[in-house]
Formats: C-alpha cells, structure tokens, sequence
C-alpha cells in the first residue's frame, strides 16, 4: 500500500511542476508583451472581458484557475459563477476572444491535470448541476 501512495505522490509531484514550468514560461511571456506596451503605447491593445465556461470544474479547481488568471500580466478575472462555472476575465489582448478564451480553457486544463489525482476525480467540491436561467 504505502509503495502505491509513493508513487503517486511522485506523479502529482511531476505533475504540478510541469504545471508550474509552463506557467513560469507563459508568465514570462506575458511580462514581455505587458513591458513592451509600457514601452511603446498603443501597440496592441485590444481589451475586452470575455466569458469563459469550465464544465466539469470542481469549485477548487474554478478558484485555482480564477488565481493563476490573475496571476498573469494582462489578465483579470472580473467574475466568477459557480453554477455552471464560468470565469469572466478581462484581458488586456482579447481582439479574438475565442483564441483569448481558448487559453484560459488550456490553463485550466493543465491546471487540472495537475491538481486532480490520479483516478481523475474533481479536487474539492463539485459544482452544481445546472444552473435555472441558462447561463
């Protein structure tokens, strides 16, 4: 048994610092672009706030993904729903926002991966099903 859980403490391990690598990478990046804007006005600015659905998000995973969003130079998460869960986040450089949504969906998505144990379940409580209005 205890072989068992120490190997998957070493996946989740492996897990979260691959995580943490590509948002380091991505993090840089960002600092990058936000630097040359301070640098050079007007470059590209196109702000925007766009809605972004998770399904299946755990309320830990929504909260996680809320952080590492605002984490990011050029990102705010302005809003957050539960039910479904959806992030509305204002971004800085959103001209296409299904490309902009598309990234915020990958970093939870690799946020995910690295949170989730092995078996796939959500990380703390799920959210609930539904939602009355639609949204």
């Amino acid at each position: 048994m205890s072989v068992d859980w120490g190997r998957r403490a070493v996946v989740r391990v492996g897990r979260v610092l691959r995580f943490l690598g590509w948002f380091v990478a991505r993090l840089v990046v960002a600092n990058l672009v936000v630097a040359r804007e301070i640098l050079t006005p007007g470059w590209r600015l196109r702000p925007a706030i766009v809605r972004v659905p998770l399904p299946g998000a755990s309320s830990t995973e929504l909260v996680l993904t809320a952080l590492f969003v605002g984490l990011t130079p050029g990102t705010l998460t302005v809003a957050v729903r539960t039910t479904p869960p959806v992030l509305f986040v204002h971004g800085m450089y959103a001209e296409d926002p299904h490309a902009f949504r598309r990234e915020v969906v990958e970093l939870q998505r690799k946020l995910r991966s690295a949170v989730r144990p092995a078996g796939g379940q959500p990380a703390g409580p799920a959210p609930a099903a539904g939602d009355p209005d639609g949204r």
